[in-house]
């Protein structure tokens, strides 16, 4: 366990730092860490940082800014003469650079509170929270600022390509950012968003998540509370009672918070309501109603229930903030989706290859949902890695079943132990394979990427005359999936 030297309350503010000081930052090539380290940089502060691996994009945004980086953690890679190090939340105890630390006194942080500080501070906080939602949100909220032409700052937790960055500070009075419920480090055990003082905060879901540090829903449900009944008088709570947790969790902040909450989503007893939705293809003609919005439609260029939400999250925030609403549907409708979110790779031969990120079962079960939406007469290919610290664990084994249940075929990649699994309880993917196979959904589950590479190309033909999508290959990972979606990609360009 870690020694009384680091705590939240110990951290350093880089208010304190002199200009050109010296910051080091572990964990680099994190898409908050990179980006946070490069606007250090522009600010004139000497910034070193270091992680295990370099990938991309995050590698090359490094590699043309002034950051000086180090591949591999070491106890040299640290200066001695650093005025803070920034440490990471993946990074725990007993890493040789937090070592170095510790055993020279230096002052450290972590990511959330020196976001506060370069983009948050002085400004109306819009916060984006829940399970679901949080990077397509942000990232909607964000754009509509930028359309606007209010100058936000903004954190947005992915790539969004209409965006130039998913990190900047700008100069307006508006900060857009996603705020996880996930801890901040490992001497910081509390939400991300409890560092970002928001006076606008989105709630687009609560559901039990993130099995590795909370022990039940009711743990989460706490940290949310603390946020609502936390906002001022002046604030406002933005939350989807399409979500049995959030319409209970509602009714008892209406009593004890202080701040304004409204409701929104597909429930008809909400403030905003979705009142009818018209897909056309990988886009949709969705229709609202609510106070200050009256009854409108508008297009979306994303499929799914959860992306109307999303935007209708998104548009009553810019009417609450005071944008136009019509110029708010006007851009909304050009949006392009975060990075990841339903991202056709190549459409080929009758064959479309999809990556999301989806891990939760919810949103597979909403992804999948969607692409069959988009796609009603091709077969769906759902192929899902559990590769989160949450979708490993036993925990939501029986939730996954139903979660594939608009798919036609379902392939898993199987789980190896890893040294941070000794202690949990396994999902059994071949046990869950099988329990898919049986509620009349063709399921296997395969050890490597090479055997699923095998399995799809060997039942599905590429007829480069096709101009149809006949198969649709949606491959779902919070992580890499071990290059997969990439050599998907060049079989299909290939073939």
């Amino acid at each position: 366990m870690p020694k009384d030297f680091f705590s939240s309350a110990q951290t350093t503010s880089l208010s304190s730092l002199t200009h050109g000081a010296k910051i080091h930052v572990i964990g680099v090539c994190g898409v908050a860490m990179a980006q946070l380290a490069v606007v250090l940089t522009e600010r004139g502060y000497q910034v070193s940082g270091s992680d295990k691996e370099f990938y991309e994009p995050m590698k090359s945004l490094l590699g043309r800014s002034k950051v000086h980086i180090k591949t591999g953690y070491a106890a040299h890679n640290v200066p001695l003469d650093a005025a803070l190090v920034v440490i990471g939340n993946a990074i725990s105890y007993g890493n040789l650079e937090v070592d170095v630390i510790e055993q020279h006194n230096l002052p450290y942080t972590c990511f959330p509170k020196i976001l506060q500080e370069v983009a948050i501070s002085g400004k109306h906080s819009i916060v984006v929270t829940g399970t679901h939602g949080k990077s397509t949100t942000s990232a909607m909220i964000a754009a509509l600022l930028v359309q606007h032409e209010i100058d936000p700052s903004y954190f947005i937790g992915g790539i969004a390509p209409g965006l130039p960055n998913s990190l900047a500070v700008g100069r307006g009075d508006f900060s857009v950012v996603e705020g996880d419920e996930y801890d901040s480090a490992f001497f910081a055990k509390v939400p991300k968003f409890s560092f970002y003082t928001p006076d606008t905060a989105v709630i687009n879901a609560i559901e039990y998540d993130h099995a590795d540090i909370y022990p039940n829903i009711e743990a989460i449900e706490a940290e949310f509370t603390k946020l609502v009944t936390g906002l001022k008088a002046s604030g406002t709570a933005i939350c989807c009672t399409d979500f049995v947790c959030v319409k209970r969790l509602v009714a008892d902040w209406k009593k004890t918070a202080a701040c304004r909450i409204v409701t929104f989503g597909e429930d008809p007893e909400a403030d905003y309501v979705i009142t009818a939705r018209e897909p056309v293809g990988m886009s949709q003609n969705v229709s609202v109603r609510g106070p200050g919005l009256g009854d409108l439609s508008f297009f979306l260029p994303m499929v799914g229930s959860y992306n109307a939400r999303n935007a209708l999250a998104a548009l009553i925030v810019s009417h609450t903030i005071g944008l136009e609403t019509e110029k708010s549907c006007e851009f909304l409708s050009t949006f392009h989706t975060v990075k990841r979110r339903q991202e056709v790779r190549l459409a080929k031969g009758g064959v479309v290859l999809m990556e999301d990120f989806a891990h939760h079962p919810t949103a597979v079960q909403q992804t999948v949902e969607a692409v069959r939406e988009a796609f009603p007469e091709a077969r769906i290919w759902a192929v899902f890695e559990p590769r989160s610290n949450t979708s490993r664990r036993k925990v939501f084994q029986d939730d996954y079943i139903k979660a594939f249940k608009r798919a036609d075929r379902v392939i898993f990649k199987n789980v190896t132990a890893r040294t941070i699994d000794a202690e949990s309880d396994l999902i059994d993917v071949s046990l869950l394979s099988a329990a898919v196979t049986a509620s009349g959904v063709s399921s296997v589950c395969l050890d490597d990427v090479g055997a699923i590479r095998a399995q799809l190309w060997g039942e599905i033909k590429i007829d480069p005359t096709q101009m149809q999508p006949l198969d649709v290959i949606c491959v779902m990972s919070n992580g890499s999936f071990d290059g997969l979606n990439d050599l998907l990609q060049a079989d299909l360009a290939g073939a």
